[in-house]
């Protein structure tokens, strides 16, 4: 049997990620169809058979929620599952009252989606391809050695050009259609340390550098790292680095790092 799922989602990055993340054709999609809004997933819907829409809630002509109740007055039997970055419980009681099939919360899982979609295909009477083997823990087909790389490095890059602005895993996973954790897990095989690791490194590293090529207040340095609390700053220095940040700009610093004895997690993450 021939089916057909349809994207919609306001966001052009969270259709790439999608489409990116998760293995449509091992699950018997032969048509994967993507809207940037209710109006034109309407559009599709009534040129198109649909079997299976994925649909992001919060857009701006017209809701997930509006476009499921304009499906269900016109008729059309169409499975459907909210993916929304929103906790709120009225949406959800909506979403049960409309008959959706399934709801979840953004950032996107592809694993999650991956199994929703497999029970959703079952729900509909459709044997999964024989080539697909997995039960509902299954994994989006792993990326290759040469995505991988260019993932970190490009995560790595973003990160040292923006080390002054707010840098979370779900932001940077983002850049490369990846889940967060998923990332992360491939971030610390390559790099052996954690994104938040690499992130603290780096401040810590451009904070020195200023320390002792600029004038720049030690207040100010910290803002341009990204630590807007000085205090923190100071205590994350001194426990990183062995010395005060004005100990370190007047040249009266340990010999070596001092050893790392607790994972001092970097709140910007």
């Amino acid at each position: 049997m021939d089916m057909t799922i349809l994207l919609v989602d306001d966001e052009r990055q969270v259709l790439d990620g999608i489409l990116h993340g998760v293995n449509f054709s091992s699950l018997g999609f032969t048509r994967i169809l993507t809207a940037r809004s209710g109006e034109e997933a309407q559009d599709i819907i009534l040129k198109e058979k649909i079997d299976i829409l994925v649909t992001d809630i919060e857009m701006a002509d017209l809701s997930g929620l509006g476009l499921l109740e304009w499906i269900r007055d016109n008729g059309y039997r169409i499975l459907t599952i909210y993916c929304t970055a929103f906790r709120n419980f009225d949406y959800a009681r909506k979403a049960v009252e409309l008959h959706a099939y399934d709801y979840f919360l953004k950032p996107v899982s592809y694993a999650e989606l991956t199994r929703k979609l497999i029970d959703a295909v079952q729900a509909l009477g459709v044997q999964l391809p024989s080539n697909n083997t997995s039960s509902a823990g299954n994994e989006p087909p792993a990326p290759s050695g040469k995505r991988v790389r260019i993932a970190i490095q490009t995560v790595c890059q973003y990160i040292d050009n923006h080390l002054s602005e707010e840098l979370t895993r779900a932001s940077l996973a983002g850049l490369v259609y990846m889940n967060p954790d998923y990332l992360g897990s491939l971030f610390k095989e390559q790099m052996h340390c954690s994104i938040t690791m690499y992130i603290q490194q780096k401040r810590l590293e451009h904070a020195k550098n200023m320390l002792v090529n600029t004038e720049l207040s030690i207040s100010q340095i910290a803002e341009l790292v990204g630590y807007d609390n000085i205090s923190y700053f100071s205590k994350l220095f001194r426990q990183k680095v062995g010395c005060q940040p004005g100990e370190y700009r007047r040249g009266i610093r340990p010999e070596t790092t001092v050893p790392d004895q607790s994972e001092y997690s970097d709140r910007k993450e």
